[in-house]
Formats: structure tokens, C-alpha cells, sequence
């Protein structure tokens, strides 16, 4: 607007200044319209969606009133009761709209509701000055006209101030802004003359352009911030539920597998045909399966690290498994042990078992070695091999080949286990072109723990 009164001669008159300030505050409260608009997307609300269309339609109003006036050729007097009147329409078809949302219908397209009104209002504004061929109302009607603006303004101001779904502050800088856009089309009407009401003009319109748009900016400001908190809730709470089902999975996965062997071995316990050596050995690999299928189940607090017997958790899994029909070739370490979670070892070695059985046929191996402070169990199968392209991201969670009959789990949740004791878990190079071999390195258990497990086995 400073701008506009310094380059453009003849502007610095108060009339002219006042309708420049109409014309600035006409573009800054149709960005507030706008801005409200996406306020109302972040937080839809019919009520909100019809304030959307009246902000709009006001804001249009405004800035094709003052244009009007600006081309309006000089002397020509039937032009304020013209634009009087189109400010009373205005002002009732913003009444009509508010109306409509205190009732909460539905209003899908807002600002298209609001951009198609304020066009009609600017093509009226222009038809009175240019084309005459609307009849223009009489001066004496404009007293009236006026006293029935005011009275809209106040209207659409009561039912801003009962919208609760606005907050306090919003709702007072909105009523303020309807009825200083009010006080502006009063003055501006030509019922009144003089400097002072110009600079009521401007300052009314200027006033609650600045008042409307800074408070929506706020409001969308706020309403963003709250719609980034929520999702960041949002976000965790997925998480949560991510972590929670990724742990039944797991749980479900390894008891699937417990139970398939379980019910293998004690199958076989009505077998007259096997040894008494046999039979002792799958009561108790079932004894064993079943404790540990009753902790899984009951999710009882995880023992401490100690130390594991390999021997012994290999013997009691391998009985389980050879109950299914497989071939696992193993030779006793005598007495090699880890410092781990029994549960967790038996775990781990079960799902490289499984892993072995189903990827690589009925036959597999399993080697226990131990090197310095480090024991290495290596679990290997006669199958196709792992592609070299899968091998980079064979561990993660939920990876499995198109073909591949399992979920993508048991070997994601073999390597957390070795991790959380710190141990690994890889999967070997291979020079031939058949088989795969996934090694399990643990931390030898201490001296002292060796001893008292071979003294428990004896």
C-alpha cells in the first residue's frame, strides 16, 4: 500500500488511500480464508466448513468492492447505494452460511462453495458501474441498507461467538474481524464524508485483514504441531503393536516347531521295537521339550546366563528331531559348554535344525568345536545351498525366498539370541556348490562352571 501512495500520482488522497487499503486488505483476508481453509483439512469439521466458504465470500467481498470503487468514474453518484446493496447481499449470503454450518450440513467443497459466491458478488459489483443494467436503489434507501449490514455483522458475530468448537482467542479475533469489515462497509457507503471516514474505512479493513489472517495462522500453526504430536503417538503405538506381534510370531514359530517334535517322540514311545536306550532317551527329550514349551507359553521371567551343556541340550534336541524321520550326524564334544541361557541355546540350535530339515533335505550335520574362549557349533545340510544373492539378508526379519516354505523368522530370531549373549551367528562360505553350513559362535563357559557341569552329568 506504501508502495502504491509513493509511485502512483493522485493516489495520496484520502478517498483513494482508503480504497487501496481495501484492495490490501481484500488479498490479505482471502490468504486468511485460505489459511483457514487448510486449517479446517487438518481438523475437518462441517461446522469449520461453512466458516471456510463465509471467510471467502467476505474476504472476495472486500477486495471486489474496493476494486469497484477504484474504476468508478468520478461523479457518478449512483454508485454507492449499488455497492450498498451488494455489501447487504454480501453480508447476507455470509449469514446464510453460517446459518448452514450451526446446523452441520455437509459442505464437501468449501472453498469452492466460497470462490463460486465471491465471483458472483464481484460480476454484481462490476454490473451496476458498467453495464447499468441492474436499477440501482435510490439514496434514500442506503440509511436503511446500512442499518441492516449492522445488523447482519452483529448476527454473524453472535454465531461465531457461540461456535465452542473455535477456541476463545480464535473466536474473539473473528468476531472482532466481522464487525470491523461491518464498521468498513458503513463508512465506505457515502452516507458519510470527510477524512475521518476514509481512515475509518482503513483501518477497519485493514485492521481485521491483519487481526484474521495472523490468527489463522496460528490455528494452523497449532493445528499442524498437534497433528505432528499425534502422529508421532501414532508412530509408537504401531510400534508397540509391531514389537508385540513380532514377539507372538516368534513365540508361536518356535512353539509350533517344540510341539512337532514333542509329539514325534512321544509317538514313538508306543514303538515296541525300540531300544530301552531309545525310549529313555525320548522320555526324556519330551520331559525336556515340555518344560521348555511351558515356559515359552507362560512367559516366565528368562533364567540367568550359567553354564549349558552341550552334549546334553544336542542330546535331548536330536532325540526330538530323529523322532521326526531326519538324520542328524553329531559326535558328543565330552563336555564342551557355554556361559548362556539354556532356553536360548536350545532355541537357537533348534531353529538351525529345522532350518537344516526343510531347506536342505533329511540329512544334516552338527560339530562342536571349541577354540581359546570361544565355543563354535556348526550346523550344516546337504541341500541346494543359499543363492548368492540372498545371502546378505538371510537374518532379517521376515526375508525368505519366493519358494521357500518358511515365515522368514527362525533365523532373525537365532541370531538375536547368540547376539544377546554375545556370541554370532553367520553363514559359512562354501566351496562346493551344494549344501550350507550357519556356525554359532558362543563364549566358552569359565573353568569352574565346566567342572560343576561335568560333575552334574556324572
Amino acid at each position: 500500500m506504501l508502495l502504491v501512495l509513493a509511485t502512483v500520482p493522485g493516489s495520496r488522497g484520502a478517498h483513494t488511500a482508503a480504497l487501496i487499503a481495501g484492495l490490501v486488505a481484500g488479498v490479505l483476508l482471502l490468504i486468511a480464508a485460505l489459511t483457514f481453509y487448510f486449517y479446517w483439512l487438518t481438523t475437518p469439521s462441517r461446522r469449520h466448513s461453512w466458516t471456510a466458504s463465509a471467510m471467502v465470500v467476505l474476504a472476495a467481498q472486500v477486495l471486489a468492492s474496493s476494486a469497484a470503487a477504484l474504476v468508478e468514474p468520478t461523479g457518478d453518484r449512483g454508485i454507492a447505494p449499488w455497492a450498498t446493496a451488494v455489501d447487504l447481499l454480501a453480508t447476507a449470503v455470509v449469514l446464510v452460511l453460517m446459518l448452514l454450518g450451526g446446523r452441520a450440513l455437509p459442505n464437501p467443497q468449501p472453498l469452492l462453495v466460497g470462490i463460486g459466491l465471491g465471483m458472483a458478488l464481484t460480476v454484481l459489483h462490476a454490473a451496476g458501474p458498467v453495464g447499468q443494467s441492474l436499477v440501482a436503489p435510490s439514496a434514500a434507501t442506503v440509511g436503511p441498507l446500512l442499518i441492516t449490514i449492522v445488523v447482519g455483522h452483529l448476527a454473524i458475530a453472535l454465531l461465531v461467538a457461540r461456535d465452542h468448537n473455535l477456541s476463545e482467542w480464535s473466536r474473539n479475533r473473528l468476531v472482532l474481524t466481522i464487525l470491523l469489515v461491518g464498521l468498513a462497509q458503513v463508512a465506505r457507503s457515502g452516507a458519510f464524508e470527510g477524512w475521518a471516514t476514509d481512515l475509518a474505512a482503513a483501518i477497519g479493513q485493514v485492521g481485521a485483514a491483519v487481526l484474521w489472517a495472523s490468527a489463522t495462522f496460528v490455528m494452523l500453526r497449532d493445528a499442524l504441531a498437534n497433528q505432528h504430536r499425534r502422529s508421532i503417538v501414532l508412530e509408537e503405538s504401531l510400534l508397540e503393536i509391531e514389537s508385540s506381534l513380532r514377539g507372538s510370531r516368534e513365540q508361536l514359530h518356535e512353539i509350533r516347531s517344540t510341539i512337532a517334535g514333542t509329539a514325534s517322540a512321544s509317538r514313538l514311545l508306543d514303538d515296541t521295537s525300540i531300544s530301552p536306550v531309545t525310549h529313555a532317551r525320548l522320555e526324556r527329550a519330551i520331559r525336556t521339550e515340555l518344560d521348555r514349551l511351558e515356559r515359552l507359553v507362560t512367559q516366565e521371567p528368562p533364567a540367568s546366563p550359567g553354564p549349558v551343556d552341550l552334549d546334553a541340550t544336542l542330546d535331548v534336541l536330536l532325540a526330538a528331531h530323529r523322532a521326526q524321520g531326519r538324520t542328524v550326524v553329531w559326535e558328543p564334544s565330552g563336555g564342551a559348554a557355554v556361559h548362556a541361557r539354556p532356553d536360548d541355546v536350545a532355541e537357537a540350535l533348534n531353529i538351525l535344525l529345522d532350518n537344516a530339515a526343510t531347506h536342505g533335505g533329511t540329512a544334516s550335520r552338527v560339530a562342536v568345536t571349541r577354540a581359546a574362549d570361544l565355543v563354535e557349533i556348526a550346523v550344516s545340510d546337504e541341500g541346494p545351498g543359499v543363492p548368492p544373492e540372498a545371502r546378505e539378508g538371510i537374518f532379517d526379519w521376515g526375508v525368505h525366498g519366493s519358494e521357500s516354505p518358511g515365515e522368514g523368522i527362525g533365523l532373525s530370531v537365532a541370531r538375536r539370541l547368540v547376539t544377546e549373549h554375545g556370541g554370532t551367528l553367520t553363514l559359512a562360505e562354501s566351496d562346493t556348490a551344494l549344501g550350507s553350513s550357519f556356525i554359532i559362535r558362543l563364549p566358552a563357559a569359565r573353568r569352574s562352571e565346566e567342572v560343576h557341569v561335568r560333575d552334574a552329568g556324572h
